[in-house]
């Protein structure tokens, strides 16, 4: 359903004249789900799964032995209330066991872990391993049946006995999580385009989240739902609004090309049923000529009605961007003195902290460095720009224990100067010409911060950027790692380095802890070497556990 044209123009009177609230442009808005064209494509064939766990229930009242999402949990806290390594001890971690899936390039995945067994990804392969041994229990390779533009996958989601995954040509598949057999594979959009899903789903509610990345390309993002069992599309929602859907008259008219990715994974808040979406940023990148307005609905975190993908809420951290600076990261959420908190670390250089119910801002808190960051971009000469456009990867963390947040950067600008945009399918789409920072200059920062006030209470400088998520724990200890290749364990008070292993290579993923019979192991995805970053090493999983 639509909204009434004359609805629409009393939001868009309203919005130019500086006097439209939040309440009031989701008072004049209705759903903005479409059906995308002819996209997505339904499955070919469907196969029940061999098992129906985890439930929802197990969700709900997740295991603290477990590691169920990317992030952990529903609200990607990344938190664990596993204690047996902790501030006392970790000193003493030692290597339990590797696995190496034989990758080389992007490898950026965060171990999902249910009832002993472990998810991994690579590009194209999924793994399932005993977590305490890291013994190889299936394998599914995927072969790409369209063109791919960006190679690389974090994660899975997991939920009624499948294993669910995204693809670089912009499949979402449906594996059995007990042997790696295909379900179903929903072609989601089409990949000559520059579409993409790299980011883990998240399922729910018989539902399996997910959407696409791509805006370098030129694409116009969408988030979706899928049945579990079957991958029959149920909603899509356009990040990219056009025609009488509210915010659309934010663009201009310049929403052909108009990006808005969903680079990571979602939250969701089962309680208001809401999915919480980081949208990316508007297309081209570093040119805004062909946009003009704040450029609904990227850079933004969107919350989504889990049933019907109704616009629920938003806040938008960079209205009209173009220094590609995504809110790409998940948002965490957390209640700290009895109000309920939505914290979201962006590529703008700031972590912000909002009130979840109203929406305001409690905290922007500066988690990079800034230069040139508000002067108006020039054709005419190149100009230095800090932040750079890869500033931040996996976002913030929450620690209840110690009442803090925590999130790595990276300190990487760029030399930006404008040109003309032109539109090519498939091709890199950005209106400018974009050098980022040679390796030797890059470096990066890890900080902890009040989770109630937003104010820094500790920093560390690191030799290299930092991609990798933060993990704490029950026991004082932050889990993360660096591009130099340390995993480190990390006291969340002090921001004291307690232990320091070098995997080999660089670290950029997730680091998920859990348990198996009763004892606590900490999983390590070491060997990134993407794009950008100067970095090598072949894929492995570190697996760490005390004597």
């Amino acid at each position: 359903m639509h909204v009434r044209r004359a609805g629409l123009f009393r939001c868009v009177d309203a919005r130019a004249r500086g006097t439209a609230t939040l309440a009031a442009l989701i008072a004049c808005a209705s759903a903005t789900a479409s059906q995308n064209g002819e996209w997505p494509k339904p499955a070919a064939s469907v196969a029940q799964a061999t098992e129906s766990t985890p439930t929802d229930e197990d969700f709900l009242a997740a295991r603290p032995g477990d590691w169920l999402t990317y992030n952990r949990s529903f609200s990607a806290d990344r938190y664990s209330p596993l204690d047996e390594i902790n501030i006392r001890n970790a000193h003493r971690l030692q290597v339990a066991c590797v696995f190496q899936p034989g990758h080389i390039g992007s490898f950026e995945t965060s171990p999902v872990v249910f009832g002993g067994r472990m998810y991994v990804t690579t590009a194209y392969k999924t793994f399932a391993l005993d977590a305490a041994t890291c013994r190889p229990l299936w394998s599914h390779t995927y072969t790409p049946s369209g063109p791919e533009h960006m190679i690389g996958n974090r994660g899975v989601a997991l939920y009624d006995g499948k294993v669910f995954r995204g693809t670089s040509d912009a499949h979402l598949l449906a594996l059995d999580a007990a042997s790696g057999k295909l379900l179903w594979d929903v072609h989601v959009n089409d990949s000559s385009y520059g579409y993409l899903i790299s980011g883990a789903p998240v399922a729910f509610d018989g539902k399996v989240f997910t959407g696409e990345a791509g805006a370098d390309f030129g694409i116009t993002g969408h988030v979706y739902a899928f049945d579990a069992d079957t991958g029959r599309h149920i909603w899509t929602f356009d990040i990219v609004p056009t025609g009488d859907q509210p915010g659309a008259e934010t663009w201009g008219g310049g929403q052909a090309q108009g990006g808005g990715s969903t680079w990571s994974s979602m939250a969701i808040d089962p309680e208001r049923r809401l999915l919480l979406v980081p949208t990316g940023n508007p297309g081209p990148s570093f040119n805004a000529d062909l946009r003009p307005g704040d450029n609904l609905f990227t850079n933004s975190i969107v919350a989504l009605d889990l049933d019907t993908g109704r616009l629920d809420w938003y806040v938008q951290q960079v209205p009209h961007d173009v220094r590609d600076w995504d809110t790409a990261a998940t948002p965490t959420l957390y209640t700290i003195d009895g109000r309920r908190r939505v914290a979201v670390a962006s590529k703008d250089g700031y972590l912000y902290i909002y009130d979840a119910d109203t929406r305001e801002t409690v905290a922007k808190t500066e988690i990079m460095r800034h230069e040139n960051h508000d002067v108006p971009l020039s054709y005419d000469r190149p100009i230095r720009v800090c932040p750079g456009a890869l500033g931040l990867f996996n976002g913030a963390s929450h620690s209840p224990l110690t009442r803090m947040l925590f999130v790595g950067t990276a300190e990487r600008c760029e030399t930006i100067q404008q040109d003309v945009p032109h539109y090519i399918k498939g091709k890199t789409y950005f209106g400018a010409r974009v050098q980022g920072d040679p390796p030797e200059q890059q470096f990066g920062w890890l900080r902890g911060i009040d989770a109630a006030t937003g104010e820094q209470r500790w920093v560390l400088r690191m030799d290299r950027p930092m991609l990798a998520g933060t993990t704490p724990t029950a026991g004082g200890v932050l889990f993360t790692g660096t591009l130099d290749g340390e995993f480190l364990a990390i006291e969340q008070t002090s921001g004291r380095i307690l232990y320091r292993f070098q995997t080999g290579g660089a670290i950029a993923g997730g680091v998920s802890t859990y348990a198996v019979d009763g004892k606590q192991y900490v999983a390590v995805a070491s060997g990134n070497s993407s794009r950008g970053w100067g970095t090598s090493g072949s894929a492995t999983i570190v697996v760490f556990t005390l004597p």
